[in-house]
């Protein structure tokens, strides 16, 4: 898997950091866990994450999921 696919596929790219901030508040709101945003290196957008070392389930691939490994920035 490239550095690509990990940061960028498969996440909702946000035209401002606004209407992410916004969505995150939302998904927040909902009972959901706190997630951050950030200006993804490779399409310029904004995606909305979990902070580094936070991510709480495994991400899926072509052949199963694939278990994501972080490291605290």
């Amino acid at each position: 898997m490239t550095e690509y696919e990990i940061a960028c596929l498969g996440k909702t790219p946000f035209p401002s950091r606004r209407t992410a901030r916004r969505r995150a508040r939302q998904i927040r709101g909902e009972g959901g866990p706190h997630f951050h945003t950030y200006r993804c290196p490779f399409c310029l957008a904004v995606h909305v994450g979990h902070a580094a070392g936070h991510a709480t389930y495994l991400r899926a691939g072509r052949h199963g999921p694939i278990p994501v490994q972080e490291y605290a920035a």
